[in-house]
C-alpha cells in the first residue's frame, strides 16, 4: 500500500507537523502578550547563495507585528520566490509571555520538536545525499529540510539578558604530517566522477610530496569557513552554568514574568576587525580542495 512508501510516510509526517504548527499558532494568537522584537533579514537572491557576505542590513518589528512574523516563520517551510533554496531563511528575536503560559504550550512544543526529529529521521534513512534529495523533493517539492528540522526554543525561568550577536567563525583543525598524508593516501580510492583517473593519481602524488617537503616546524591546519548566522547568549539568574547559547534562526519563545535586558540583533559587520600582529610568520593555502593551510614561522 501507498501509505507505507518512504514518500508517503514523509507526507504524512508533514502532514502531522503542519497540524501541530497550526495548533501552536492559535494557541500564541491567544497568550497575552507581555513584549515581543523579531529582526527580519534580507533575502538571499536566486544564484547568489555563494556570494562572500560583507554586510547585512537587519530591521526589527515590535509587538503584534513581530507575533503575527514569528508565527508565520515558524510555519513556513520553503524558499520566497526569487530567492535560493540553498540559503535558508532566519527570524532572529524572542515573545515573551507570563510565566504561567509555559504550562498552556510546553506539551504543544515538545510534541513539534519530537515531530520534527521525526521527520528528520525519515529522511536519513533514505541513503546517501542523492536518495535524501529525491525522497524531500518527490514527496514535498519546493521545501526546505533544514527549515523543517529547526527546534522550537521555550525558555522558562529567571533570564538576566539575551544579547543577539553573528557568528561567522571558521572550524580549524590541526593535523600532523602524518595524518594529512594518511588522508591523502585514502583519496587515492575515491575518485571523482568526471576525473580521470591517471591524474588524480598524479595530482595526489604531488601532493603528498608538497607536505613531506615542508619544513619540521610547519603547523598544518584544516580550515572551514562558517556560513554568518545570527545567535543569542543568554545570561541566567537562577541556574548554572548561568551562561548558553543557542541559535537564533526562529524567535524564542520566552515565559518569564520579569523582564530581561536586551542587546538587539545589530547590522553585520558589528565591528571593523584588526588583523593580528602577534604572529611571526604566514600563512597560506596548500590544498585547495581539503581547505588545507600551512603556517611557515619566519626563521
Amino acid at each position: 500500500m501507498e501509505t507505507f512508501t518512504p514518500k508517503a510516510a514523509l507526507r504524512q509526517q508533514m502532514s502531522e507537523l503542519e497540524t501541530l504548527l497550526a495548533e501552536l499558532a492559535e494557541q500564541l494568537k491567544q497568550l497575552p502578550l507581555l513584549e515581543a522584537q523579531v529582526y527580519p533579514l534580507p533575502p538571499v537572491l536566486q544564484g547568489q547563495e555563494h556570494d562572500p557576505i560583507s554586510q547585512i542590513t537587519v530591521g526589527q518589528l515590535c509587538g503584534e507585528a513581530a507575533r503575527e512574523a514569528a508565527i508565520a516563520a515558524y510555519q513556513y517551510h520553503g524558499a520566497r520566490p526569487g530567492c535560493s533554496t540553498k540559503s535558508t531563511q532566519r527570524l532572529p528575536g524572542w515573545l515573551r509571555f507570563p510565566a504561567s503560559c509555559a504550562a498552556q504550550i510546553s506539551t504543544l512544543v515538545e510534541e513539534i520538536n519530537h515531530c520534527k526529529q521525526g521527520f528528520k529521521a525519515q529522511v536519513q534513512q533514505a541513503g546517501g545525499r542523492d536518495e535524501k534529495f529525491e525522497l524531500v523533493h518527490n514527496a514535498l517539492p519546493g521545501v526546505i529540510t533544514l527549515q523543517i528540522y529547526r527546534q522550537l526554543s521555550l525558555l522558562r525561568g529567571e533570564l538576566h539578558s539575551l544579547g543577539f550577536t553573528w557568528a561567522d567563525k571558521q572550524t580549524i583543525r590541526r593535523l600532523s604530517r602524518e595524518q594529512v598524508i594518511a588522508m591523502l593516501e585514502r583519496s587515492r580510492h575515491y575518485v571523482p566522477m568526471l576525473s580521470n583517473p591517471s591524474q588524480w593519481q598524479q595530482m595526489v602524488d604531488q601532493e603528498v610530496y608538497d607536505i613531506r617537503r615542508l619544513p619540521a616546524d610547519a603547523q598544518l591546519r584544516i580550515r572551514r569557513p562558517v556560513k554568518t548566522h545570527p545567535m543569542v547568549n543568554l545570561l541566567w539568574r537562577d541556574r548554572e552554568p548561568s551562561k548558553q547559547q543557542i541559535k537564533a534562526s526562529l524567535p524564542l519563545l520566552l515565559c518569564t514574568d520579569s523582564a530581561p535586558l536586551i542587546k538587539p540583533l545589530g547590522h553585520y559587520p558589528p565591528k571593523l576587525r584588526q588583523p593580528r600582529r602577534d604572529r611571526k610568520g604566514g600563512e597560506r593555502l596548500l590544498i585547495d580542495r581539503m581547505h588545507l593551510y600551512v603556517y611557515e614561522p619566519l626563521g
